[in-house]
């Protein structure tokens, strides 16, 4: 049985409390150097329920989101066209986060007048969620993006798609960025002090991948990609529960248990709940791996640990891994 624990945030505790997380530092130290994913952690979650993708080429995890969302994506090509809020500096423009608070009626606008203004370039805009846009091409697209999760809080200069295509697309973004930015909704938003939806941001292209068997991955999650995963292999996720155990006694015979954690991240209950069990678990080979996977600045890392030899287990007796120091490598490496 293999476990897959995301821990959002992770990077970002402070020393003092990751001196209190042992076990977890323990299983890090144990899987070695992380391995990075440019794609971020959606990605890196997503090789686990069977959807891979080329070096240099976008994880295709729009169609899925979108299907999960209640839109069927059919056989077209689809990208995510996450409303955003671009921030102009001196010399370059930021992105300052996705817009979650749109109301429906406001994205509905938004997007009838994206598609008036397109109808002739074969693309259409849909709003799955007021906070979820996607985009269906009219074919298959050379066009590689970044997450938005990955650029939210950047600069965009060396960020934008890039690809065959990226000509079209960024013109087409232009566009949008024109339209929206004048927009009365977004006037409105100004006025009343809220972000406004100004830009899109493309990223997560691609056709709906094939499914895997439901009955190979357990998932628990509250929402997010996760959930979105497990509706793709035709599962529920599952509400997270309390400790490792409880995840464990009802996952069934799935060969794989996912457990996305929430933000924000309490690394004490992770080590209490969670990683001191799991390691417990590797050692007495009731595991056979643990997965961690935490974004980076620039994608995600993922560690593996496994059960440790008879040799390492005795060199572990008198070894002190450092969870701070495991973290800042891995921020230089992220």
């Amino acid at each position: 049985m293999h476990l897959v624990l995301t821990l959002p945030g992770l990077l970002a505790q402070e020393a003092d409390r990751a001196a209190r997380a042992p076990h977890l530092a323990r299983m890090l130290a144990t899987a070695g150097p992380p391995v990075h994913e440019p794609e971020g952690p959606d990605a890196a979650l997503a090789r686990h329920y069977g959807i891979d993708h080329a070096a240099g080429a976008d994880c295709p995890l729009a169609a899925v989101r979108l299907a999960a969302l209640g839109v069927d994506p059919g056989p077209a090509f689809w990208l995510a066209a996450d409303p955003v809020t671009l921030v102009a500096g001196r010399d370059d423009v930021r992105l300052a986060g996705i817009v979650q608070d749109l109301g429906a009626n406001d994205a509905a606008t938004l997007i009838a007048m994206l598609n008036a203004h397109f109808s002739t370039d074969g693309i259409a805009f849909v709003a799955a969620r007021p906070d979820a846009w996607f985009v269906r091409a009219p074919a298959r697209v050379a066009l590689r993006t970044r997450p938005v999760a990955t650029v939210a809080g950047r600069m965009l200069r060396n960020l934008m798609p890039t690809g065959s295509d990226a000509g079209i697309w960024q013109r087409w973004q232009s566009e949008v960025q024109m339209l929206l930015h004048d927009h009365p909704v977004n006037a409105a938003r100004e006025a009343g002090g809220k972000a406004p939806a100004n830009s899109v941001w493309f990223s997560e292209g691609g056709m709906l991948p094939s499914r895997v068997p439901a009955s190979s991955v357990a998932t628990f999650a509250g929402n997010g990609i996760a959930a979105a995963l497990a509706a793709h292999v035709g599962d529920s996720a599952r509400a997270v529960p309390a400790t490792l155990d409880s995840a464990l006694a009802t996952a069934g015979d799935a060969p794989t248990i996912v457990v996305a954690l929430p933000l924000p991240l309490d690394l004490d209950a992770v080590e209490r709940n969670w990683a001191a069990p799991a390691w417990a678990a590797l050692v007495q080979h009731r595991l056979d791996a643990v997965t961690m996977i935490a974004e980076g600045r620039d994608g995600a890392l993922a560690w593996t640990a496994r059960p440790p030899g008879s040799w390492r287990r005795i060199a572990l007796r008198f070894a002190r891994d450092d969870l701070a120091s495991l973290l800042a490598a891995a921020r230089v490496d992220a």
